[in-house]
């Protein structure tokens, strides 16, 4: 729950690992918890900027960015961005795994709707078509609420042909 107690607990934290983003649950969907972890975190990032705000060991510190995760959405939520992490998919799944007694067997799970097939199957489509956009085998798509700057047009991925 977001309350000030969690929103304590999360600020020194932050304080304390500095991180320079942050990503955390899509601000929209369906599972309860994924909403509420959401408001506590973005509120979390914003008071452990503030000195006043439960001082303690670690200076008041806030964290550069804010990302959202917005991988099996099934709103109207375009990603800012995708990161190709075809390197890196078959690690993804196994850490998915730790947790098979949550997903094995299963063809659901949190946002992710079922369609009949194995919660594992879903996931790898999922992250192939997010790579197909940036034309990559799998991709983990990313939202943000600040417009990102380029400095470098010529530098861009993804050819529009």
């Amino acid at each position: 729950s977001n309350t000030d107690e969690t929103r304590g607990l999360m600020v020194q934290v932050l304080r304390r690992l500095r991180p320079r983003v942050v990503i955390i649950p899509a601000p929209r969907g369906r599972h309860p918890d994924h909403r509420r972890t959401t408001e506590l975190a973005r509120d979390a990032c914003f008071l452990s900027g503030l000195a006043k705000y439960q001082p303690s060991d670690h200076p008041a510190f806030r964290p550069f960015k804010v990302l959202h995760v917005v991988t099996y959405r099934e709103d109207a939520m375009k990603p800012s961005f995708v990161v190709d992490i075809s390197a890196q998919f078959a690690r993804k799944l196994e850490a998915i795994k730790c947790y098979g007694s949550q997903f094995d067997g299963t063809t659901q799970a949190g946002e992710v709707y079922p369609n009949g097939e194995p919660l594992y199957d879903i996931v790898t489509h999922q992250a192939a078509h997010y790579g197909s956009l940036i034309r990559v085998q799998y991709g983990e798509p990313f939202y943000t609420d600040e417009t990102l700057q380029i400095d470098d047009v010529t530098t861009l991925g993804v050819s529009t042909f």
